[in-house]
């Protein structure tokens, strides 16, 4: 095994992603659909926070996924960050694509999302100009109403791709479902049903694309139905489960491991006195005398400022309390129950020290928000390390 400490000593905060809980988690995919089904890695976002490059590069030591496993970015920066670290595996751009970019995206065989009539014209004129194909996947609006080909445009799109079949690949046809992250909703039925009926209209007008993809992380645990031949793994891929609902009702035949731990070490020690207040606005009054840990993480890190005098950290193997407003680039931890504790001892603000695991859940639980939000705000700058 590396020698993480010194490896991490010169960092003030680094997040450590387990190499062997990311690879349990793809085989949970691929055990789970069938063999003839390609497994997308989703790694927008810097893969949920975990490291694009770092996550593609680990993924990749898996024969059975470097060999046909795709990856799916946001966004042309994120394809050419991939391009660039070395990766050949075919990679699909899922998001907006500026004008201005996409001669640069057909150029570099990057596959390409269409849900939009003027920007298919657009990729058409730019693949004759440049001479070089572009291969697209289709979106099609099912209900959730955010990209998407709506219903009403779809002949228009075939007739296009029908003229345009010299100079445009149609790989895929997809799909994204509002809401199966609700183990109660029915909804993804509906929208199933539509997805089929479009394919169906495309079929008719001589489109067949290679691939259908609806099934997220959610679907892909639950709706063996929507696995088609593609599905896309994204949160889960990371040891996250997509919702409550999906990890209560699949638990007993999945179990994932996260693969991240956010660390960080004591800058400094102090004695409050009783009755002083602690950091921006007072916000916290020391009841008794107080020892503190300042922390060199704060909200621009991305630990949220919501988590002020709500948070907690791991010292030592047990849980210290964030107390007063987070700042920007530290916050401070009451430690007045933790013996021994010094200026460069470790913290683990996101993941397990020892016995004790502090969850993403548990975190966005004290956000208010989903453990996406969690893992995906920690700062693409702060390093990441393969463990």
């Amino acid at each position: 095994m590396k020698n993480i400490k010194n490896q991490t000593s010169q960092y003030k905060t680094w997040v450590e992603v387990n190499s062997s809980a990311l690879l349990h988690n793809l085989r949970v995919a691929q055990k789970h659909v069938d063999k003839d089904v390609v497994i997308m890695a989703i790694v927008k976002s810097n893969a949920y926070g975990h490291g694009i490059t770092e996550v593609a590069k680990e993924l990749l030591a898996l024969r059975s996924f470097s060999e046909g496993g795709w990856f799916g970015v946001d966004s042309i920066e994120e394809a050419f960050v991939l391009k660039k670290a070395g990766i050949k595996n075919n990679i699909l751009i899922l998001g907006y694509i500026p004008r201005p970019r996409l001669a640069d995206a057909i150029q570099n065989s990057f596959r390409l999302v269409l849900y939009d009539l003027n920007v298919l014209r657009e990729c058409v004129r730019l693949a004759k100009k440049i001479k070089k194909k572009v291969t697209v996947h289709i979106k099609v609006e099912t209900g959730t109403y955010r990209q998407g080909v709506m219903p009403e445009d779809i002949s228009a799109f075939a007739k296009v791709l029908k003229k345009s079949r010299e100079c445009v690949v149609v790989e895929g046809i997809y799909t994204h479902f509002a809401d199966t992250e609700n183990g109660s909703s029915t909804y993804y039925k509906e929208q199933l049903a539509l997805f089929e009926k479009n394919v169906a209209l495309f079929e008719t007008l001589s489109i067949a694309p290679q691939y259908q993809h609806v099934a997220a992380s959610a679907a892909t645990l639950l709706y063996p139905k929507t696995h088609y031949n593609m599905v896309r793994w994204g949160i889960s891929l990371y040891g996250l489960y997509p919702s409550e609902d999906v990890q209560r009702l699949s638990l007993n035949k999945i179990k994932l491991k996260p693969a991240l731990t956010w660390k960080t070490r004591i800058a400094q020690i102090k004695i409050v006195p009783k009755g002083s207040t602690i950091g921006y606005d007072r916000a916290f009054k020391a009841s008794q005398a107080m020892k503190i840990a300042i922390i060199p993480v704060g909200y621009w890190d991305g630990y949220d400022r919501r988590l002020s005098s709500k948070g907690t950290v791991l010292v030592h193997g047990k849980k210290c309390s964030v107390v007063g407003n987070i700042c920007m680039n530290m916050c401070m931890v009451d430690v007045t129950r933790i013996p021994n504790v010094q200026a460069g001892d470790e913290v683990v603000l996101l993941g397990r020290q020892g016995f004790v695991e502090i969850t993403a859940e548990e975190v966005a639980a004290k956000m208010g928000t989903i453990n996406y939000e969690v893992v995906t705000r920690i700062n693409p700058l702060i390093p990441r390390v393969i463990i």
